[in-house]
């Protein structure tokens, strides 16, 4: 009876169909890159390689039931909250083989918080995380900074290998911001308020190339830049310096000194209303990532306190 059972067995592993094997790879990308609460979010599972046909599996850490099955390779979270964070897994069959990913879901508010940059530095820094997928034919930029330098800096600075200066909001001098798209620059002359902490909004839209600034929640006369041009990916994000290359070469005598906060960036552009709601930490749609859960990381002498 035993050889039966085992001669049994055998030729149920032989005549069984074949488990696919993970052939393929996968990602997840989130949409936006850095969630934010009470915003829609969508989580899509992408096959490298494979344009099939393909069944979508989405599974939760701790989770005893699969979230969804299917065709569908996004999960779409209509208002994110507390309770969807997390890992997930999505797990994609065709019949060219099996690809996994994992994406965690995370949240890391830094209101009530600054970046303090001590010092001059060619090297202090804060890295923004986030991967960018999709090139840029809108944006907007929000900050707020504290700071009495008088010479020239760096705020913003948004690189790609190709182009240093995608974006780059820059200060030359007390009374002055300066916006550089594509490496063409473009000037904002604002009180002068040494001592002051000063919140700045800059949007910029491809199709006109019209360009809007918001100094301290009042908006300035609208001005013209680089209609056409198309920002690239990926990107080196960086706070508080100016890239001269992509992710580095920074000059010490362009470094920011002071506090930065309250940072945004939307592909979008964006109303007078929406600009109030940024300065006070309470954004009305969903930037690709901001101070409500921000992507970071600190290089250097760079410090976040309250």
């Amino acid at each position: 009876m035993a050889r039966l059972w085992l001669c049994l067995l055998i030729l149920a592993l032989l005549f069984s169909p074949a488990a696919p094997r993970e052939t393929k790879r996968a990602e997840i990308w989130a949409e936006p890159p850095a969630p934010t609460k009470d915003h829609l979010l969508m989580l899509t599972c992408e096959v490298i390689g494979d344009p099939g046909l393909q069944e979508f599996l989405w599974e939760k850490d701790g989770s005893p039931v699969p979230l969804q099955k299917g065709p569908d390779r996004v999960l779409l979270f209509p208002s994110f909250n507390d309770t969807h964070l997390g890992t997930y897994t999505c797990t994609a069959t065709s019949l060219q083989g099996r690809a996994v990913a994992t994406y965690t879901l995370w949240i890391n508010d830094l209101v009530s918080s600054v970046f303090v940059f001590p010092q001059e530095s060619h090297t202090a820094h804060v890295q923004v995380t986030a991967k960018l997928k999709q090139p840029l034919d809108n944006f907007t930029v929000c900050l707020r900074s504290f700071t009495d330098l008088t010479r020239p800096y760096g705020l913003f600075s948004y690189a790609t290998k190709k182009q240093s200066n995608e974006i780059l909001l820059f200060k030359p001098r007390p009374g002055q911001y300066e916006l550089i798209v594509g490496d063409k620059p473009l000037l904002f002359t604002v009180p002068i308020r040494l001592g002051d902490s000063e919140h700045v909004c800059v949007s910029w839209e491809s199709s006109t190339g019209i360009v809007g600034f918001w100094f301290n929640g009042k908006p300035w006369p609208r001005k013209g830049l680089r209609k056409g041009y198309v920002v690239g990916v990926p990107a080196s994000i960086v706070l508080g310096q100016d890239q001269d290359s992509f992710g580095g070469n920074f000059e010490a005598k362009q470094s920011f000194v002071g506090e930065i906060s309250s940072v945004y960036m939307w592909d979008t552009g964006i109303s007078n209303s929406e600009v109030v709601s940024a300065m006070y930490d309470n954004p009305e749609q969903a930037p690709m990532f901001g101070w409500r859960n921000f992507p970071y990381k600190i290089v250097g002498e760079v410090y976040l306190k309250p």
